[in-house]
């Protein structure tokens, strides 16, 4: 059948219609969709607002089981109604955070701990098993660390990358001073850099690493050679003294448990494309990525703790008086 426009009305029943008929019927059709138009009450919608969990993430792989959870109907079915806001810097999550704009929030230990020195109210209440890759552009042939003098190398300020920059310095017997590191937060952006070899090297989280890799880029330093963990997430202090807020976080938790163990099964694969898709990375790399065996939720771990106090007291950015006593507080959970 051919059609014109309107699009739902036939051409030959509109040659059957004279002007008067056709205006009437079109009258009637934009009458009736009228008629069942509802419009949403802004006061109803900030309050559902006010009342859900809203968490800040970054298109990572230690965020994947989250934005899993949230598309697979996990949270749903557990009754959580959940905002995911997505932001591509450490530095973008701890600003919502701080304002009070989110619940929870992917951080690390030694951007916590400083948050919290600072006075925002905070706990971190789970660890994460991540890592960071050291590239370096194809076209710069930096082949191993002890070549990055007078080089530029991509890092967050006062954050993991800081210290693993630190550590790679050290390790290659490097004068500080001649290898620079400008601050470069948004990881889509640093990876962007880094391909247009406007950088010299960047750490990259996954699956950031791994397409840079695919196309070229070469890895000379991996944070689990040193077992360097230090990703967590955190909850702002008001959300873990709150009733409902603390039992919207101990639903959040156990989707997140139900959403590892469905990504470990191997389970919606198309899913987990989809969202892979979404961060964004190429089909090439959502569909040859290697997903880590996540772990259920998983307490932060003293050790790591103790490495982002010691950064931050050695590079002077937090006094003597603040221990990061009440850094950890995982009683939420249990």
């Amino acid at each position: 059948m051919e059609y014109g426009l309107p699009f739902f009305i036939p051409r030959h029943f509109m040659k059957k219609l004279r002007l008067p008929h056709l205006f009437l019927l079109l009258a009637g059709l934009c009458g009736a969709c009228g008629s069942h138009t509802e419009t949403a009450d802004p006061a109803e919608t900030a309050r559902q607002d006010s009342l859900a969990l809203k968490v800040a993430l970054m298109p990572t792989l230690d965020c994947l089981p989250f934005y899993y959870a949230d598309r697979c109907g996990i949270f749903k079915d557990l009754g959580l109604d959940v905002r995911l806001h997505t932001f591509n810097a450490q530095m973008d999550c701890d600003t919502a955070f701080a304002r009070g704009h989110v619940d929870f929030s992917y951080t690390d230990l030694i951007r916590a701990a400083l948050l919290q020195s600072q006075g925002t109210g905070l706990y971190v209440i789970m660890q994460t098993d991540s890592y960071h890759e050291l590239l370096t552009a194809r076209s710069k042939r930096v082949r191993n660390t002890k070549q990055l003098k007078e080089k530029m190398v991509a890092i967050a300020r006062h954050s993991v990358t800081d210290l693993l920059l630190d550590t790679v310095v050290a390790q290659s017997g490097l004068d500080p001073s001649t290898v620079y590191h400008p601050q470069i937060n948004d990881i889509v952006l640093r990876y962007d850099m880094l391909r247009n070899a406007t950088l010299d090297a960047a750490f990259l989280p996954e699956p950031y690493a791994t397409q840079a890799r695919m196309e070229g880029d070469l890895g000379i330093y991996d944070s689990r050679r040193q077992h360097i963990r230090l990703m967590a997430f955190m909850a702002t202090s008001q959300a873990t003294q709150d009733k409902r807020k603390k039992e919207q976080l101990q639903r959040l938790f156990q989707g997140y448990d139900k959403a590892v163990e469905q990504i470990n099964r191997k389970e919606n694969p198309d899913s987990i494309r989809r969202i892979l898709l979404s961060y964004p990375v190429k089909a090439e790399t959502a569909d040859s990525l290697k997903l880590p065996q996540y772990k259920p939720y998983e307490k932060p771990n003293g050790d790591c703790v103790d490495m982002a106090l010691h950064f931050l007291t050695y590079r002077g950015l937090i006094s003597p008086q603040y221990t990061g006593d009440t850094l950890v507080n995982t009683q939420i959970i249990q």
